[in-house]
């Protein structure tokens, strides 16, 4: 009878340890991503289009109050085309984004988010693409892509392929890119042309 006890006790000590090591690994993988700068410079982004069904706005920011939309339509008709200026960043300091997305409702998804949405979006819960739970894949000293989910994404999948956006750091600013809130040209047709706001 009391090594029966003890048993069961051992069990349940055994169970009970496991559950802390999964809860453990399962809550550090839960994280979502932030980009943290790795020098000082001028941060770009590069929307890559993406396999999303749903319609994004892509930009900066950690909730919708204080949201800087960078990218509209994503990812298949992205608005604008080309590199976009976030602005200068000194080494260390932590960039959040965000997602605005729009299909059947709308969500919003933040890098520094601990809701389901936000990390769906922003980490690779299942680890797919093989990174230890980042959406973060550098792809040379200088440059990396984001693999991301929409902001609807939750509960429904986790394929990391959403929305794909580039990131650039730049020790000098990059001459053809227009500033944020800038007027540009823009050629809308044979022979019209109008001024759109750059955000």
């Amino acid at each position: 009878m009391e090594i029966k006890k003890m048993n069961t006790q051992k069990a349940l000590v055994a169970m009970f340890s496991a559950l802390l090591v999964c809860t453990f690994v399962f809550t550090r993988a839960a994280k979502a991503d932030s980009f943290v700068m790795p020098t000082d410079g001028y941060l770009y982004l590069q929307q890559m289009r993406g396999e999303a069904a749903a319609t994004s706005v892509f930009g900066v920011g950690t909730s919708p109050s204080d949201f800087v939309p960078l990218y509209t339509g994503l990812p298949n008709s992205p608005s604008p085309n080309g590199l976009v200026l976030v602005g200068f960043f000194s080494a260390g300091t932590t960039i959040n984004f965000g997602i605005f997305t729009t299909f059947n409702g709308t969500g919003w998804a933040f890098s520094n988010g601990t809701d389901q949405a936000s990390l769906v979006a922003f980490s690779d819960i299942d680890n797919s693409l093989g990174l230890g739970g980042s959406i973060l894949q550098q792809t040379s000293a200088n440059t990396w892509i984001m693999h991301l989910d929409d902001a609807l994404s939750a509960g429904i999948d986790d394929d990391d392929n959403d929305i794909l956006m580039g990131l650039r750091i730049s020790p000098t600013k990059i001459s053809t890119v227009p500033e944020p809130g800038a007027w540009v040209l823009v050629l809308t047709g044979i022979g019209m042309i109008r001024l759109r706001r750059f955000h």
